[in-house]
């Protein structure tokens, strides 16, 4: 049995299943998994997780998590070299493009073990960093194979001089089964307020305020609109007090984190989903939703929304900037039977192609040419 080690940072409640999944199907293929966690957990991410409950093999190296900004955050992975020279892996699988990925990639280089960069990267920002992308090519030359979060990231790797036959999709996803075991919604009666949801760390990048301004928007028009917001974040003050500027305090909820446990019954009691996200390279709470049978309003600056909504048919994609847009989509929802479409088509859409068993198919025909 060969070992497949995977370097990662932290472990995290949409990434443990995950690795149970490739845990409990790869010993078919003649693999068994070996999960390196940088470290247990960093201050961006307040989940709490239950180690003993994990179902596949791993362990913590000494990494030291550096916070850059108000959104990233550096993890050093201290001890990875010394890890993987005990471990002895037969191939490794890295996130990203981080520091683990470079010490992986000189490991990989001595000891003639293939190595595969896992990565929902795509254009951004940083482009203007130029050593970033000197550093990703490099990286992209040493590698023998691709795992990428989905089309923009798989093209994304292209640009960097991947070569497409070594590019396997494996669909960031999370244990869909959670959230399609909720009932589908039903429309909201005339005299309800149409329910709507968002989740997500309440920072800049996220947007929203733009949220909040379709919300404003539908008030406008007289019409009925509640939004419940689940995370917290440093732009929570500025956008509960646009909530009060724009009169719809009594039209948001601020629920604050809640537990990942608790998130299903919060898609349970929406009718429909805002992702307003100014950019995201994926977007799992996308995922959540549609699996959850959520009609959804989707930014069209996150990669989840480029493979899963189709305008129109599962979902809508929008540019939040274009509140008015924005603001008829939220009323289309209203007429008799679209939410329930739009629900019923956004559930089939996850269980035909993005449950933990179609990532790992990416994983499995990975190791298949190791």
């Amino acid at each position: 049995m060969r070992t497949l080690a995977v370097v990662t940072n932290i472990p995290t409640p949409y990434r443990v299943p995950l690795f149970q999944t490739l845990s409990d199907e790869l010993p078919e293929q003649g693999w068994k998994l070996h999960v390196l966690f940088g470290s247990p957990g960093n201050a961006r991410r307040r989940w709490a997780i239950a180690e003993e409950g994990f179902r596949f093999s791993h362990e913590f190296l000494g990494g030291i998590n550096l916070r850059l900004g108000t959104e990233r955050i550096l993890n050093t992975y201290s001890g990875l070299g010394e890890a993987l020279r005990r471990v002895k892996p037969d191939g490794i699988v890295c996130t990203g493009y981080s520091a683990g990925t470079v010490v992986a990639a000189r490991y990989a280089k001595k000891t003639n073990v293939p190595l595969a960069i896992w990565s929902g990267t795509v254009p951004g920002p940083v482009e203007r960093e130029w050593w970033r992308v000197i550093l990703r090519r490099w990286l992209v030359r040493r590698s023998d194979g691709f795992l990428a979060y989905g089309s923009a990231a798989r093209d994304y790797l292209l640009s960097l001089g991947a070569e497409p036959g070594r590019i396997h999709i494996a669909w960031n996803t999370v244990d869909t089964d959670r959230f399609l075991g909720l009932p589908l919604p039903r429309g909201p009666l005339p005299s309800e307020p149409l329910r709507l949801l968002t989740v997500g760390y309440l920072e800049r990048r996220k947007r929203v305020d733009l949220a909040l301004e379709a919300v404003a928007a539908a008030t406008r028009r007289r019409f009925d609109v509640l939004l419940e917001i689940a995370g917290d974040g440093t732009e929570r003050p500025a956008l509960e007090e646009l909530a009060r500027d724009l009169g719809i305090a009594d039209r948001v909820r601020f629920l604050g984190n809640v537990p990942y446990d608790a998130l299903a019954a919060r898609y349970g009691a929406a009718h429909g989903f805002l992702f307003p996200t100014g950019r995201d390279i994926w977007g799992l709470v996308l995922v959540e939703a549609m699996a959850a049978g959520k009609a959804c309003v989707a930014s069209v600056h996150a990669g989840a929304t480029r493979d899963l909504i189709a305008d129109g048919v599962t979902g809508y994609a929008v540019d939040f900037e274009r509140t008015d847009l924005v603001a008829s989509r939220l009323a289309a929802l209203r007429r008799p039977g679209r939410i329930e479409a739009l629900g019923e088509a956004a559930r089939a859409r996850v269980q035909q192609g993005f449950t933990l068993a179609h990532s790992g198919a990416g994983w499995r025909e990975l190791v298949a040419g190791w």
